[in-house]
């Protein structure tokens, strides 16, 4: 015999599900739609339009939002308080579509206006987090593992505190990145810290529903499309402090993958002092960067703090002056006195058109988030032969690359030398823990390695290397950098000036292998040169110059 729990259960689902039958028949009836919003969640940007209140007082709830189409489900579509709130919405411009939803599809419905608050900027909306609370569950974090058992616990009896937990954890461990990953039994979750991946934290695939809907919540993203990529963003508040997340989900073998990257101001609004450079490159970007006009290139794969850079120098050029507009995919940080504009596809404003439209603004300097095409990269040429400086990204390996790969998208060879000035490539390496490093002698077949590595380097920086005594750093792990033995990062760059001869050769329609034997000529530093001299300096170790850049030969 069923006990009273069973037999409550079982007489509940029987009531829903004649609700749902009495609804859907009422839309036939009235030859309205029907919604479940057990199956059909409301967006995010659907319920800004009619906030919580109406909502209730009217039983009708806005579903879906694009542009100003707009679907709402209503209990009584025939209620005169309905009917003439609908008017209303028409009024200011909305095109609507009515369908008839069912009490408890009303109430599963409205529960999602929890977790939407109304959007600050025109991108996120904010997570408003305690800080008490962050602050409380930062110090409870003494090692990365402890994140797995206070999520297990959490598991049991507050779920929905597990995306507070998560996001305090990537603050306290510092990371850039939070990964959920559904494997066949469980969820994986994943900080990357300084740059690694560490497996923090396993999620019962059961309650993976709630968190992922919470987080799509937050940042606009459909609930119900679970099988096409989509990308979103939201911000965390604490306190005074803000910080953006970027969300990206796509759909994987056992469920949906998501990525959150933490976006932290501090760490990305750099001044060109802080990020690593020597003196000498110092000098050479500051030179190019206050000329009138030319094209300068920063390259390097995602992740590799481009757009850090591109922002520092920026930062470093702007005044009162001078126009500068920038057209980037999406908006990263906005940073004061610069236009900033963000590639939107669905109205054709792509890195191409939005380049001929800045053209017209007459500025003085432009950012272009990403050379991608031909029409792109001649449009930028052309800019800066026109008394424009011209900023932006190109995937390539490192410098040398890059000048093909301009060749290759298309772009005229005789206008390059002309417009081209400076390219950029950068690396980041993790810094050493300087709580827990250790100093020692390499043995002799590691500084001959360094030696010949180092040997086309310019005259002026060999000769300050005391190769007779060489001292370097390795890893031991402390509390400090969570057992690692590294503790933050620091950026390796390698610069390619487009000199006479470089100009020249250009024009052969050169190979990398070409363009390195004339530059090694002119004081040329490669990313591995760079990233030695640092392990020499006691910044980093030899073996992560050897992850980033490729064993020493």
């Amino acid at each position: 015999m069923q006990n009273s729990g069973d037999l409550n259960d079982l007489l509940n689902k029987i009531k829903e599900s004649e609700e749902e039958n009495i609804a859907q028949k009422l839309a036939e009836i009235l030859n309205l739609n029907y919604f479940n919003l057990k199956v059909k969640h409301p967006n995010p940007e659907a319920l800004k339009i009619i906030d919580k209140n109406t909502a209730q007082k009217l039983l009708i709830l806005p579903i879906e939002k694009k542009g100003k189409n707009l679907i709402i489900g209503t209990i009584n579509p025939a209620d005169d308080r309905v009917v003439k709130f609908l008017e209303g919405l028409k009024k200011e411009g909305y095109n609507l579509t009515i369908g008839v939803i069912s009490r408890s599809s009303f109430e599963k419905g409205i529960k999602d206006y929890e977790f939407v608050k109304k959007s600050k900027t025109k991108y996120t909306q904010i997570l408003e987090l305690d800080i008490e609370k962050v602050q409380e569950i930062i110090s409870e974090l003494k090692e990365k593992e402890d994140l797995n058992k206070i999520i297990q616990s959490l598991e049991e009896n507050n779920i929905l505190s597990i995306l507070d937990y998560l996001i305090a954890g990537a603050i306290k461990f510092d990371s850039s990145d939070i990964h959920l990953e559904p494997t066949e039994k469980e969820i994986e979750i994943k900080l990357r810290i300084d740059g690694i991946l560490y497996n923090v934290a396993n999620l019962k695939k059961s309650i993976y529903p709630v968190i992922k809907n919470r987080i799509k919540l937050f940042s606009g993203l459909f609930l119900n499309i679970t099988q096409k990529p989509q990308d979103g963003r939201f911000s965390i508040s604490l306190g005074n402090k803000k910080i953006d997340i970027r969300v990206s989900t796509i759909p994987s073998t056992y469920d949906e993958t998501i990525v959150m990257r933490l976006l932290n101001p501090e760490k990305i609004l750099l001044s060109l002092n802080e990020l690593g450079l020597e003196d000498y490159e110092l000098k050479k970007i500051d030179y190019h960067i206050h000329q009138p006009n030319g094209l300068i290139l920063n390259t390097g794969p995602t992740g590799s703090g481009k757009t850090t850079t591109l922002y520092a120098i920026l930062k470093k050029i702007k005044r009162k002056e001078i126009k500068i507009i920038t057209i980037e995919d999406p908006i990263e940080y906005q940073i004061e006195g610069i236009t900033q504009t963000q590639v939107n596809l669905s109205e054709n404003y792509t890195f191409a058109t939005g380049l001929r439209s800045i053209l017209r603004q007459d500025p003085n300097v432009i950012l272009v988030g990403e050379i991608r095409d031909k029409d792109t990269a001649g449009i930028a040429i052309n800019a800066a032969l026109t008394g424009h400086l011209v900023l932006s990204t190109l995937h390539t390996n490192d410098s040398l690359g890059a000048i093909p790969r301009l060749i290759d998208l298309g772009v005229d060879k005789s206008l390059i030398p002309s417009a081209l000035r400076l390219v950029i490539a950068q690396r980041l390496l993790r810094r050493v823990c300087e709580k827990c490093f250790e100093e020692y002698f390499p043995d002799q077949n590691i500084i001959q390695l360094i030696k010949k590595n180092l040997n086309n380097i310019p005259q002026d920086i060999y000769q300050k290397i005391d190769f007779e005594n060489i001292s370097l750093v390795k890893t031991k792990g402390c509390e400090q950098c969570f057992y690692t033995g590294y503790r933050g990062r620091i950026a390796i760059f390698e610069l390619l000036e487009i000199s006479e001869k470089i100009q020249e050769i250009i024009y052969k329609n050169p190979n990398e292998e070409e363009i390195l034997k004339s530059v090694q000529k002119t004081g040329f530093v490669s990313l591995r040169q760079a990233g030695i001299l640092k392990a020499l300096k006691k910044i980093t170790t030899i073996e992560e110059v050897e992850r980033v850049t490729g064993k020493l030969i």
